[in-house]
């Protein structure tokens, strides 16, 4: 199972933290041993992809990829935490009385922009670890030899 990639048809907010979320889902149920990753490089055609997944995944170091994907997803779903193990509350209200709503249109616009471009990048890079991950186990499972009875006496 594979969360679809971005369309242009689907801008919202909702629907890229669904896929976001699904994509890292998938992500912690495959990656059952995560220091495997530190020896993975990605495989060549996946360094060749329009999508730039080199750039995607940190200087092919997956471990640190995977570490920080976990990371922001506990943050989407549990909140910030604070080095004092708080959470980060509602920012208080800086904006004077007066300040126009098309101003506030405007950042909201801006800032959900660039929460689906932001989580858009973060659902490939969890694909692309994933799918890296597993096709490492594949061939680490390919190569190892099959039992068999007739070597023992």
């Amino acid at each position: 199972m594979e969360v679809s990639e971005y369309s242009p048809q689907r801008h919202s907010l909702l629907d890229a933290i669904h896929r976001f979320n699904t994509a890292t889902t998938i992500m912690d149920e495959t990656i059952m041993v995560p220091s495997m990753l530190q020896d993975i490089t990605p495989a060549k055609e996946e360094q060749e992809e329009p999508t730039k997944s080199k750039d995607l995944l940190g200087k092919n170091n997956l471990y640190d990829s995977y570490l920080l994907l976990k990371s922001l997803s506990n943050d989407m779903k549990w909140g910030v935490q604070h080095e004092n193990g708080k959470k980060e509350g509602p920012c208080p209200d800086k904006e004077a009385p007066g300040e126009e709503t098309g101003d506030l249109v405007d950042q909201f616009q801006h800032h959900l922009r660039g929460l689906l471009s932001v989580l858009t990048k973060l659902t490939k890079k969890a694909n692309l670890l994933t799918n890296c991950y597993k096709k490492e186990v594949e061939t680490g499972n390919s190569n190892a030899r099959p039992f068999s009875s007739n070597h023992y006496y």
